[in-house]
């Protein structure tokens, strides 16, 4: 009986040990199980990794090199093992959200979820884009492609329906994005989110919208044809939104197919029984001219408003709506030559070409040498002429560079030597967001744009420098101020006389008057919440006006109803062989610094807005800062010296200056 009870005795303690182990046991195996899950998950992302790093080594060489096939072949690579990797890891997801209390990178586990979202719709996205694309990019990569507008238009509109799926796809990826708060991710994935994929979010998101918006653009919407009024400018004769307007044109296209392209004059094609509007005031006063028309539309500075004008007046004469203005200067056929080489162009007695481009423009004018005069001589002719073998070219030619080409547009957008204007809304949407429209629209910060326009009746732009420095002084953070100098040097001959009008015969300038005296209605944009303090105008003489008045030393405060802009105008007139400068001085808004709450850090953003129709005219900023204060970051090159700081650049772009600084 006592064995019996001494078996039982030691049974009974097993079972209890058995017992007391067993969480432990259970902790042994589920640790082991997640070992072998965490080990997976890794090998998983690891596999997701090494497809990222060879699909981005794949896109940053040069654009003429990418290979669709290989990227296709990668996003698809990707898109696969990135569901493994989301499929693996799904036991685990619940648990991200209640992982916030995690050191630094509790706000990365918790967004878990949104993250694999977004990867997942953007991998579907780009997939998707890339396959819709592939007609179009195999027939560019073509050694033997006859790919014309209406071919890429074409391609286009069959890649619609893909598009639209691609479009879904993204919208998704945005959705997943905005849910994150970057304010809560650690400081790495925080940089790589917000310095490197947002920018290409938006590229894409700007390359998906424009994908839908061209075969609109083209006339391929099923709307019908599309008519465009085109404004060929002579910065020459600089006028606020690229030059005077020299000739004007009626470009047809339906679906992508050139249908007509014609040019005329607007030397005195007004029909006067029109109720034509009154002209601005400055070009009554300084140019004797009543009333607004067509050649002077692009008077403001504000693009689309002198398109809406040019519109207006264009109709006095025709009876046809257009779709949208597109204007341009002499250097947009500069860039395109550069792309496109040397053209045959009627009339001309050699071929022309980017660098004999401006100078047979300038002489194309001037009447036959042997004094014989065709009937039908137009001496504008050569602006329709040069057109027609750039579209013949486009349309006819073999082996296009339509990468360069696009490049090449790009360049010009961005240089302001092309500016459109669409009705079609997606279109403008994306035309505002990246300034290609030219409308006046001052950012967050501070902001400067100068405009010069030549009321002289002459060329002399061809034949001035124009510099601008503007000195930024923060010492006191809360009263912030500006002082803006605008140089003007007129390299004609010192012995030319200022006359206004019909300043008489100089030898081998009567067709093209360039060296003359410089007149200019000069403007400076800021934005609202400005006070001019003091400025330094020029008194112009009575001799030297067309309607013999002396003009005061004066500055104008300009109503020309831009949103959040205000403007200030003056009148200059630089004779030959010298220079003039004219400063502003400005009381800046307080907003023009921002201020991190609880912080010592602050931020001075500035955008410098071109002109267009001008090159690249050098620009100096120098900004003052309080005592003490630490540069923590600027994004242009800067000479820094105490507590100032000294940037020279030029006005080739738009430039966008952002500097964040520290007072302890």
């Amino acid at each position: 009986m006592s064995d019996l009870i001494s078996r039982f005795k030691r049974q009974t303690h097993g079972w209890q040990r058995f017992l007391r182990l067993l969480p432990a046991f259970l902790l042994i195996i589920v640790l082991v199980i997640g070992c072998v899950k965490g080990w997976h998950l890794y090998q998983n992302a690891l596999i997701v990794y090494e497809d990222v790093t060879d699909l981005q080594a794949s896109v940053r060489g040069p654009t003429d090199a990418l290979d669709s096939d290989v990227i296709s072949r990668q996003l698809l690579e990707l898109d696969g093992d990135l569901d493994a990797f989301t499929q693996e890891a799904k036991p685990f997801l619940w648990l991200s959200p209640k992982l916030g209390w995690i050191p630094t990178y509790g706000g990365d586990l918790v967004y878990v979820t949104d993250f694999l979202e977004l990867a997942d719709h953007l991998v579907d996205a780009s997939v998707t884009s890339l396959q819709a694309a592939e007609p179009l990019l195999d027939e560019i990569n073509s050694q033997d492609s006859a790919l014309d507008p209406a071919g890429i238009t074409a391609l286009l509109v069959d890649a619609q329906p893909r598009l639209l799926e691609a479009r879904h796809e993204f919208d998704q990826a945005l959705d997943a994005r905005n849910g994150i708060q970057v304010d809560r991710l650690s400081p790495r994935l925080r940089e790589l989110l917000v310095d490197q994929l947002d920018p290409l979010l938006q590229l894409m998101d700007d390359g998906l919208s424009l994908s839908r918006a061209l075969p609109v653009i083209l006339g391929a919407d099923g709307a019908g044809p599309k008519t465009y009024l085109i404004l060929a400018q002579n910065e020459d004769e600089l006028r606020p939104t690229g030059g005077f307007i020299t000739s004007v044109g009626k470009l047809v296209v339906d679906s992508g197919q050139i249908v007509s392209l014609d040019f005329e004059g607007v030397d005195y094609q007004e029909d006067w029984s029109k109720p034509f509007p009154s002209a601005p005031w400055q070009l009554q006063e300084y140019m004797n001219t009543s009333v607004l028309i067509l050649r002077d539309s692009n008077w403001f500075a504000d693009f689309p408003t002198s398109a809406l004008w040019a519109k207006y007046l264009y109709a006095y004469n025709h009876s046809h709506a257009v779709d949208g203005v597109i204007a341009f200067d002499q250097q947009l056929l500069v860039l395109l030559l550069r792309a496109l080489g040397p053209l045959d162009v009627d009339g001309a007695p050699y071929a022309i070409t980017s660098d004999n481009v401006v100078a047979y423009m300038r002489t194309a004018k001037e009447p036959p040498k042997d004094g014989t005069l065709p009937a039908d001589w137009y001496r504008k002719e050569f602006i329709g002429d040069i057109a027609d073998a750039v579209f013949r070219e486009l349309v006819g030619g073999q082996n296009n560079d339509w990468r360069g080409l696009a490049m090449t547009l790009l360049q010009a957008l961005d240089e302001r030597h092309l500016l459109l204007q669409f009705d079609d809304p997606m279109a403008a949407t994306l035309l505002a967001k990246y300034g290609w429209d030219n409308a006046v629209r001052p950012s967050t910060g501070d902001f400067l744009m100068t405009t010069d326009t030549n009321i002289g009746f002459n060329k002399t732009n061809a034949l001035m420098d124009i510099s601008l420095a503007y000195d930024v002084n923060l010492t006191d953070l809360s009263t912030p101020t500006g002082v803006l100098v605008a140089n003007h040097k007129n390299n004609s001959s010192k012995d030319v006389q200022c006359i206004h009008w019909d300043s008489g015969l100089v030898i081998d300038e009567y067709s093209y008057p360039m060296n003359r005296c410089y007149w200019s209605y000069f403007r400076v944009y800021k934005q609202a919440g400005v006070e001019l303090l003091n400025a330094s105008p020029h008194v112009v003489p009575a001799d030297w006006m067309l309607l013999g008045r002396n003009v005061p030393a004066r500055v104008d405060v300009l109503d020309e109803e831009i949103n959040g802009v205000l403007g200030f105008g003056t009148l200059l007139v630089v004779p030959g062989g010298q220079s003039f400068s004219t400063s502003f001085d400005f009381a800046l808004p307080a907003l023009v610094i921002s201020h991190e709450d609880g912080t010592d850090r602050f931020t001075y953003r500035l955008r410098v807005q071109k002109q267009p129709g001008t090159l690249a005219n050098p620009l100096v900023v120098r900004i003052h800062l309080p005592n003490r204060s630490q540069v923590e970051m600027i994004n242009m090159d800067a000479q820094i010296q105490d507590n100032n700081l000294l940037i020279e650049t030029d006005l080739l772009k738009d430039v966008y200056l952002e500097l964040i600084f520290r007072v302890p």
